[in-house]
């Protein structure tokens, strides 16, 4: 019995002996590089002709923004960058901002092809500002580089003193990564305006049959009032003033001189009194509220302070028009029966 014991005892320990089988898995693993998003290392308003800063602009003048743009996975990521030159009235900018002629002008690069464009409403707003001269990069193997957008100030930019003018920028890279800045510093805009009129030459009282001696006579060709169009920046004044002498032709010449009041028909003889409104009693086209035009350059009632021309979003430039009354009045003697003609002036100022 005792034997048999060991023995078990014995064949026991050999199996505890026995070498342990160890049984591994293995597994691949991968991880793919993330698209670094694109960086916007600095935004800047510059010369045309070199990297000088401008920090004062004008209408219809020609100007840049540099931006470098970086991506470490290389600039031929970047697939489209988006440049804003705004007022800060325009409020903060971003993808979702319009094209504002007065105060947010859009152009952009797209890669494909190395496209500038102007974004006022796919083209078709009317607009003064213009594409100038743009550089973009033709290596695209660095991971940064400069492009330059060069444009031309619409002439109805918002006029200030203030140098709220700036630069932004956006761009876009092939993983649909965004980044974008902004100009630290902006620029002031210098004032701009024009002024066209409605036809170039009027005629008052009736064409055939004329103004009588010590009678009034309005305006009644091409129309019933003459309007200024009026295109400006910044508030304006409207001016208007007359020849003094108005020249009826002929061998000794037939004239009649300027009055400078209103009083209808004027005392002197051989003159002629002048007035304007911008209101009408309609009789037809007759002023309302009679101002005398006189030699020298007068301000027109009303109109010291004119507002700027304005802009809405994706429109087209246009003007600020004002319909204008005018009477002419002879005396009652030393005028001939003669067609007389004179230079009515009309100026607009900041």
């Amino acid at each position: 019995m005792k034997k048999l014991i060991a023995i078990l005892v014995i064949t026991a320990l050999l199996l505890s002996l026995a070498p342990t089988v160890v049984y591994a898995a293995a597994v691949e693993g991968s991880a793919k590089g993330g698209n670094t998003a694109p960086t916007v290392d600095g935004v800047w308003l510059v010369e045309t002709g070199d990297d000088t800063a401008v920090t004062a602009m004008a209408p219809l003048t020609e100007y840049r923004v540099k931006a470098t743009i970086g991506d470490i996975n290389t600039i031929d990521d970047i697939e489209t960058i988006e440049f804003h030159v705004y007022h800060t009235s325009n409020g903060a900018q971003s993808q979702a901002s319009k094209w504002d002629a007065d105060e947010c002008a859009i152009f952009i690069w797209t890669k494909a092809g190395s496209v500038w464009s102007m974004e006022n409403n796919g083209g078709a707003a009317v607009t003064s500002w213009l594409l100038g001269t743009c550089i973009a990069p033709t290596d695209f193997a660095p991971t940064s580089d400069d492009w330059y957008l060069g444009f031309t100030v619409g002439e109805l930019a918002q006029a200030d003193a203030a140098q709220e003018w700036h630069a932004w920028v956006r761009t876009v890279d092939d993983g649909n990564r965004t980044a974008e800045g902004s100009t630290a510093t902006g620029a002031t805009m210098g004032a701009y305006n024009e002024i066209t009129l409605s036809a170039g030459t009027i005629v008052f009282g009736d064409a055939a049959l004329g103004i009588e001696p010590g009678a009034t006579g309005y305006i009644t060709s091409p129309d019933t009032d003459i309007t200024t169009q009026v295109a400006s920046n910044d508030i304006y004044a409207l001016w208007v003033k007359s020849d003094a002498t108005w020249d009826g032709g002929g061998a000794p010449a037939k004239t009649i001189t300027l009055s400078g009041t209103t009083v209808e028909p004027p005392l002197g003889a051989g003159e002629f009194s002048l007035f304007i409104d911008d209101v009408t009693l309609g009789d037809p086209g007759e002023p309302k509220t009679k101002q005398a035009v006189t030699s020298g350059n007068a301000i027109i009632t009303g109109h010291t302070l004119d507002p700027r021309t304005e802009t809405i979003d994706n429109g087209d430039e246009g003007t600020t028009p004002l319909p204008l009354y005018m009477g002419l009045s002879l005396s009652a003697t030393g005028v001939d029966e003669v067609t007389y003609t004179g230079t009515i002036t009309f100026t607009v100022s900041n």
